[in-house]
Order: structure tokens, then sequence, then C-alpha cells
């Protein structure tokens, strides 16, 4: 309408006054809204992390343990693939990648060369160059060439980048997805993948908000006890950070691991064994926590089925997060089992060591 008689839509509403401020109640929610999101990327790193450790040890294991003298070439692969050590993709160079790398480098002891990040940004471009890592803007050759790739892009990008990679990931790559509101199943879809790791969060509660918002930087984050105690997958308490679904998807893609490695099943029982409850993590902890066994993966029959030289079948890690596994009922049967790993997970996270060299990581 001409002159005055125009019609205001925006009289009587105070929310859409630039010069409006935030009621109380609006600050309150925005504040618990970040530090919520600070929280999960804390957790998610955390458990990147112990994740990339504990796959680097298994490989180790294998390569420089003398009972495998049939797996020759199983150790053949592993020295070929980079030395032992793991090939780190990370596709997605924002807040979240960024922070990762981070993470990894320190807590994890990852050499900057044997990360590789995605992307198209300059100013990435020449801040990754000063860390050390390596850089392309190729997704298509990252999928290709590392033993696990962590997705960090943002969900509306999802679709475009899986398009990208699909038919480009080996059967052995893990994919570690970070990504929110993406299930696994369909990540399968997208990727044409079952190898895929997609921990669940849930941050609830007000009262963790002054424990996340101690520090801006991850790696410092990291560094306090009770930061580590609230990120544990099988934590005690209604302030559960990550679904314990998730320490089952980690432990069969060990087996797949060794799968690939073409480890016996009974050793591969041995080597998590080894790393799960050896001295070096203190079994004093708790007293005589049942320890795994074959049944403890697979149903009685395939167990039978297996000869003494057989690795484990390959497992979708997809399946493994949606239904309850024998692992699943495991668990369940034996609760000081989880209080243990539980120790585990927190001892190594808070082991304080000097960031890597370029020393190999299966080296002496």
């Amino acid at each position: 309408m001409a002159g005055s008689k125009y019609l205001d839509l925006m009289r009587g509403l105070p929310s859409l006054d630039f010069e409006a401020s935030l009621s109380q109640e609006e600050k309150s929610f925005c504040k618990r809204a970040r530090v919520r999101a600070w929280a999960r990327i804390i957790c998610g790193c955390a458990h990147a992390a112990f994740f990339c450790r504990l796959l680097t040890a298994v490989r180790c294991k294998v390569l420089g343990d003398s009972c495998f003298h049939h797996s020759w070439l199983a150790k053949f692969n592993i020295l070929r693939s980079n030395s032992g050590c793991l090939r780190i993709g990370v596709l997605g160079s924002g807040h979240m990648g960024k922070q990762l790398v981070q993470v990894l480098m320190q807590h994890a002891q990852v050499a900057p060369k044997d990360i590789t990040i995605s992307s198209r940004r300059q100013d990435t471009y020449d801040e990754l160059m000063y860390l050390g890592l390596q850089y392309t803007d190729d997704n298509q050759k990252l999928a290709a060439s590392v033993d696990v790739l962590f997705l960090c892009c943002p969900p509306f990008q999802l679709t475009l980048i899986s398009s990208q990679i699909r038919g480009h990931l080996a059967k052995t790559c893990v994919v570690y997805s970070l990504v929110t509101a993406v299930p696994s199943r369909r990540l399968q879809n997208l990727l044409g993948h079952s190898n895929i790791l997609k921990p669940h969060y849930n941050v609830p509660g007000i009262t963790w908000t002054k424990l996340w918002e101690r520090s801006k930087n991850i790696v410092d984050g990291l560094l306090p006890q009770d930061v580590i105690e609230h990120s544990c997958p099988f934590k005690q308490s209604y302030l559960v950070c990550v679904n314990p679904k998730w320490f089952e998807e980690v432990l069969y893609s060990v087996l797949n691991q060794c799968h690939f490695l073409q480890v016996p099943h009974l050793s591969s029982v041995e080597i998590i064994n080894y790393l799960l409850f050896g001295a070096t993590h203190g079994m004093e902890a708790f007293d005589y926590p049942e320890m795994f066994v074959c049944e403890s993966f697979v149903n009685e029959s395939c167990a039978d089925s297996l000869s003494r030289e057989s690795s484990f079948p390959w497992f979708e890690l997809s399946t493994v997060s949606m239904q309850d596994t024998p692992l699943t009922k495991f668990f369940k049967m034996h609760p000081r089992l989880r209080q243990h790993l539980s120790f585990v997970y927190r001892m190594t996270m808070l082991r304080t060591q000097n960031p890597p060299d370029d020393r190999e990581c299966c080296g002496d």
C-alpha cells in the first residue's frame, strides 16, 4: 500500500526487531546447546583416538608375534601397508576435522605423515602444511588409500561425498562416521560399504555444563581425569556419553582386521585378551574379570564349524550396531568385564606420552 496506510508486518513482534535482545531463558538454551555440541566433539575425538590406538596395537602384535609361522603373507601385507602404521584419512576440514587430527597426533600417537585430510580451502591447506599433515583435494584418491576414513563433513554434504567415494573404498577400510543424525544403515546404502563404525552419542543433563566448558581446545580438554571418566563407554550412570554398542563395533572391527590378515580365530582372541587384559593395563584394578573366548563373538554352531587355522568370518559393522550379538549377551552376563574395559579405556586415554616422531609405529 502507498502512503501512511501500508501494513507493518513487524508491529507487535519484538522477536523480529533487530534491537531486541535474547531473553534469559533463550540465552541459557543457547549456552546449553553450544556446550552439548562441544561435549560431543570431545567424546567423539576421544573414542576415535582409543580406536586407532587399539587397531594399531593389533597390527603391531601380529607383525611382531612369532607364533604366526603360517601367516607370512599376512605379515607381508602389514609391512607393505605403511610398515604397520594405520593410514588415516579425514574427510572434512571444518572444526570437527581439525580438532580430530590434533587429538589423533597427541592422544593416539599417530604421526602427521600418516594422516591425510581432504579440503578445498586455501587457508586450511596452509594450516595443514604447517602441521606436517598430508593433503589432498581428491576424495576418491583419499578413500582408496587409507585404512580408516573418518567422515567429518556436514550432513548436507554427505550425499555428494558418498557419490564421489562409492566404489573406491577397500573392503578392509573402516569408515568411522562422526556425522550426526545419519545412521549406519543409511551410510551403508549411500557408500555401498558394510565396514562402517558409527558411535551414537547422548549428552543429557545441565549438570555437565561446567565440566565441558573448561577448555576451548580439544587436546587440553581431554587431559582432566573427570572428562575421560564421563566419556567412558560403560559408565555406570545416567550420564552416558556414548552407546555401549560402540565398544562392540570396535572389537568386531578388530576381528575384521584379523580376518584380512589371515590370523586364526583362536589367535585373534588371544591378541584381544593380551591387549585388554595385559599387565600394562593393571589387572589388579578388578579381580579376575571374565576374558573373551571364541563364543564371545560368534554363536556356538559357528564356533564349532571353524577349523583351527580358520579366521573369524567377516562381520558387517552396521549390522552389529543395530542388532544384539553374542558379544552383547556376553557383556550382560559379565558386568565386571564392562568395568574392566572401562578401566582400560580410562588408563589408555590418561596415559601421558610424548608426541610421535617419524619412527615406524611397529619398530623397536
